[in-house]
């Protein structure tokens, strides 16, 4: 790899773990939900808001279900096709994000159901996909995506075909071996070594494609969500934005713990190709020993950050999948609450 290329990288790497390490804090603390507990609402109306969030509750539900189900299914079918070369483990995460994604959208929910006597109200001011969070929300997640294509157009251009003519392997001029003159080391001589699975284009391609349309499928299922009518009776206003507002938190909650975990698996296996490829033999003139190896910088450094990364995104994807959990939990928890408030007698 160039050196210019090498400091780029680095350079993206400080930043992702730097936005990394803030996601995961804003993950684990949350964000403050309103609270619609308070309302003066009608019996009728808490038993209409407790079915519409408890029905959002089942719908993020089936969609983790299904997408889990569906990233398993991808390896499942890395296992036994050999010849893939386990592209499908590098495509597991966004294609279960993909599935999981158009579930949640087609679901079938409880709608809001128009008051007998109420006035419609129309709401004049406009709701686009990033009106119900806040912008880092949708910001840093894209940011994550576009590194990842940066990342694998990189990787994909240093690599090398294999016996089968794929790009999936990468290669580097290293030390090969050694002669001894007069208990001296000289001729040492250099080939052409290789390490892989490296994320060459034959991997780099099928997840750029992949990730392309996982940007474009969030886009539409926040669209989706933001554009639906509001319901009829202003008195469900503040119900309805706390549910979009929950609905857009777990749509990219879900969808960047996917592709967290498509950036960690691809840098694991970047570092450990890097690391163990540039590690060469030290020359040693005692041939009943076996020579010990130094790294090469920097390469080998670029492949141990790369590892550290990966643990790093880890995290972050665990923590994004346990905030997703939580936001199914919230939704639960307040369709039950206005549940329960309606249960209680009205003195």
């Amino acid at each position: 790899m160039g050196l210019i290329s090498i400091v780029i990288v680095v350079v993206l790497v400080g930043f992702l773990a730097v936005g990394v390490w803030w996601a995961v804090r804003r993950a684990v603390v949350g964000t403050h939900d309103s609270d619609i507990s308070e309302q003066e609402l009608s019996a009728t109306t808490r038993n209409q808001v407790s079915s519409v969030f408890r029905g959002e509750a089942r719908a993020a539900v089936a969609a983790l279900i299904l997408g889990g189900s569906g990233a398993a299914v991808m390896c499942l079918i890395g296992s036994w096709w050999d010849r893939g070369y386990g592209v499908t483990y590098a495509l597991a995460g966004g294609v279960g994000a993909l599935l999981g994604l158009l579930v949640y959208s087609f679901y079938p929910r409880p709608a809001w159901l128009s008051g007998n006597g109420d006035r419609i109200v129309a709401e004049l001011s406009p709701r686009g996909p990033t009106s119900f969070a806040r912008q880092w929300v949708f910001g840093l997640p894209l940011s994550a995506a576009i590194m990842l294509i940066f990342g694998l157009a990189l990787t994909g251009s240093y690599s090398a075909t294999d016996e089968n003519g794929l790009h999936r392997v990468f290669e580097r001029r290293a030390l090969s071996g050694w002669a001894l003159e007069n208990e001296q080391v000289v001729d040492v001589q250099y080939n052409l070594s290789t390490n892989g699975p490296f994320p060459g284009w034959y991997y780099a391609i099928p997840v750029i494609i992949c990730t392309l349309f996982l940007i474009a499928t969030v886009y539409w299922a926040l669209h989706r969500a933001a554009a639906e009518p509001r319901p009829s009776s202003t008195d469900l206003f503040s119900a309805d934005t706390l549910l979009r507002s929950h609905r857009t938190m777990f749509i990219m909650s879900a969808s960047s713990a996917a592709l967290a975990s498509q950036i960690a698996g691809l840098a694991a296996i970047t570092g450990t190709v890097l690391a163990a490829a540039h590690r060469d033999p030290v020359p040693t003139v005692d041939l009943n020993t076996v020579a010990g190896t130094i790294p090469v910088e920097p390469g080998h450094t670029l492949g141990v950050i790369l590892l550290l990364l990966s643990l790093i995104v880890a995290i972050a994807a665990v923590a994004l999948l346990i905030r997703a959990c939580s936001t199914i939990a919230s939704l639960w928890s307040a369709g039950g609450q206005m549940r329960t408030e309606q249960s209680q007698p009205v003195r």
